[in-house]
């Protein structure tokens, strides 16, 4: 006869002990007060999007890297700012879910506020709504601008067109449309057709891949917020961010590994995370990570 397994949930913990203050700030849907080790393209992005406060059309921006490189959380920091202290509404939409002409330009019209059917009207209809919509609520105080801010963007089934599409927009309307582009993908692979490359005017921002030190920080300011006084120490965080460092610089795994050694130590009633318990999550992950002898 089988052994039957006992599980129970006691306030979410299989002990006692907890490390943890806040695990959500240890999630990817965290959002930093302040991105950390991204002044340049902070300000970069703001710079290009700031004429939408002059109802001016804006340069309009290709934020590309790798994944985990704070694309996604400084476009989201950029967007709270433009919602706090100006006139322009962010508009996102993540083209992993909306991957087609038609139903971007949807859920597009219904982020405006327009009660649109999800599916079923053709795309020149869909774009007289939006310029229709976007000159009624100009005369209702609604925002000067919009940023439309598209995650994903290398997820489109039809780029050139989406990028034409938002460019007619700034043509028909008294309200401007910027286009913010999240790709993980170079500018080069995007393949963009010669028409809109020529009329639109993109501007890339790169993401580099984060470095130990810049990992080291991170991972301290979430720790303060995340575990309690002396779970983690410094030294432990530092050898954290460079294993991270050297297999690619991405901050969603630094914060995972945190996260899952802070759920490791709770699970075995200890209110430390050890040396033995960083070396052991490393050497799992670089085994994970080696490619195959043979191919």
């Amino acid at each position: 006869m089988l052994e039957r397994c006992s599980i129970v949930f006691k306030d979410g913990k299989q002990s006692d002990v907890t490390v943890f203050q806040s695990k959500s700030v240890l999630t990817s849907e965290h959002q930093p007060s302040e991105p950390y080790g991204r002044d340049s393209q902070i300000k970069e992005i703001a710079d290009a999007l700031r004429p939408l406060t002059d109802q001016v059309e804006p340069v309009n921006i290709l934020a590309y890297g790798p994944a985990g490189t704070g694309k996604t959380t400084c476009i989201e920091h950029i967007s709270d700012r433009l919602e706090q202290e100006t006139s322009i509404k962010p508009v996102s939409i993540n083209c992993w879910q909306y991957n087609t002409r038609s139903s971007l330009l949807t859920e597009f019209l219904i982020e405006l506020g327009y009660p649109a059917p999800r599916k079923g009207k053709p795309v020149d209809e869909l774009l007289t709504k939006i310029e229709e919509w976007a000159d009624k609520s100009r005369s209702l105080n609604a925002p000067k601008g919009y940023a439309v801010i598209l995650d994903e963007f290398d997820q489109l089934n039809q780029k050139s067109e989406i990028v034409y599409d938002i460019e007619r927009l700034n043509g028909n309307t008294e309200a401007k449309f910027g286009l913010v582009m999240i790709s993980n993908q170079e500018p080069s692979k995007l393949r963009l057709d010669p028409r809109s490359e020529s009329r639109v005017q993109i501007e890339p921002i790169e993401f580099l891949p984060y470095t130990a030190d810049q990992l080291t920080e991170i991972l301290k300011h979430r720790a303060e917020k995340a575990l309690y006084p002396g779970t983690v120490t410094d030294e432990i965080l530092e050898t954290i961010a460079s294993a991270v460092a050297r297999n690619g610089g991405d901050c969603r795994r630094a914060v995972h590994t945190l996260r899952q050694l802070g759920r490791e130590a709770e699970q075995n009633g200890q209110t430390e995370i050890t040396e033995e318990m960083v070396e052991a999550a490393i050497d799992h992950s670089d085994q994970r990570d080696r490619p195959p002898d043979r191919y």
